[in-house]
């Protein structure tokens, strides 16, 4: 990392954080004190809910030989409760405190699946299918950011991509995908993935290519068009800043494309990304928010690898 760059993060930091004492954490302490009735109502509701639903097992279902799918169902009823005043609490807070983070990172603008009131390719499930990062897969959102950064337009998806119904349906995607308009020109379509037990190529028109990193390719299999592009694009710096955004976000693993004017990251993670108001935390809980900062930061990083607020050519 050149000079420059270092110093400007360390100002991005400097200042995320005089916003955060100044205008974030006294805004987040009006909501203590609900904070922590919901956090009574929702534990004295899960420990009554969980006495009732063994005390029925006991009496009633397990002298009958019930399944073990019903009783499960009904031992999933106390947790199901305690999430539902939690989801209920936090989506109240982010609709108060997104405006204000967001104006931390650039022009970004928070919204839900529900909130959502505009339609961009991005934000549909074809277009990750197209990409070549997931297969043909229903689409669920959560958290969705929209805005640029330096002139960058950038949208940060938490999404879920699911196949099947019922007892068969299961899961190809959870995590977070993040999308940058390049800002330049390139031909190809490269896809880079992480190595499976069975590796599919994404498409036919995609050729394998091996690139003369040895540790990346024990790792990730990667497709393209154009190998001379593909090569020009993963280049050990880009390589390392895909590791940093993995580690930022907490993630299993990554992939990416490069596809239709975009560079298309997926960050394949079981954790609830983007979460700041969890009941069990006092509002005043900072670790939460600079988690959030630093996942922001690595994508910052990236759209400077990549000067992608310069419109040059590759």
């Amino acid at each position: 990392m050149d000079e420059n760059n270092k110093n400007r993060y360390s100002q991005i930091r400097h200042e995320f954080l005089q916003k955060y004492n100044s205008e974030l954490l006294p805004f987040l302490l009006k909501f203590e004190s609900e904070r922590k009735s919901v956090l009574l109502k929702a534990n004295i509701l899960f420990a009554l809910s969980l006495a009732a639903v063994l005390a029925l097992l006991y009496i009633y279902l397990a002298p009958e030989g019930k399944k073990e799918g019903e009783i499960f169902m009904l031992l999933a009823i106390p947790p199901s409760i305690w999430f539902w005043f939690q989801h209920k609490f936090e989506t109240k807070i982010k609709e108060r405190i997104m405006p204000k983070v967001c104006k931390c990172f650039g022009n970004l603008v928070w919204m839900n699946e529900i909130t959502l009131n505009i339609t961009k390719q991005t934000l549909g499930e074809r277009f990750y299918e197209s990409s070549g990062l997931v297969p043909a897969s229903d689409m669920s959102k959560d958290d969705i950011f929209i805005g640029d950064w330096d002139g960058v337009n950038i949208d940060i998806v938490e999404s879920s991509f699911s196949t099947g119904s019922g007892k068969n349906r299961h899961s190809v995607f959870d995590g977070v995908f993040v999308v940058l308009d390049m800002n330049k020109s390139f031909s190809g379509h490269t896809v880079i993935k992480p190595k499976q037990f069975i590796d599919l190529k994404p498409f036919k028109h995609l050729n394998e290519i091996k690139l003369e990193d040895v540790e990346f390719n024990k790792t990730y299999k990667v497709y393209s068009t154009d190998e001379v592009e593909a090569r020009y694009l993963i280049t050990p710096s880009f390589m390392e800043r895909l590791k940093r955004m993995k580690v930022a976000f907490s993630a299993d693993n990554v992939r990416c494309a490069f596809f239709d004017k975009y560079l298309i990251i997926g960050l394949a993670t079981t954790k609830d990304l983007f979460s700041i108001a969890s009941i069990k935390k006092p509002m005043n809980d900072s670790k939460q928010y600079f988690q959030m900062f630093e996942e922001m930061l690595s994508i910052i990083k990236l759209i400077d690898h990549f000067k992608l607020n310069q419109k040059i050519g590759l």
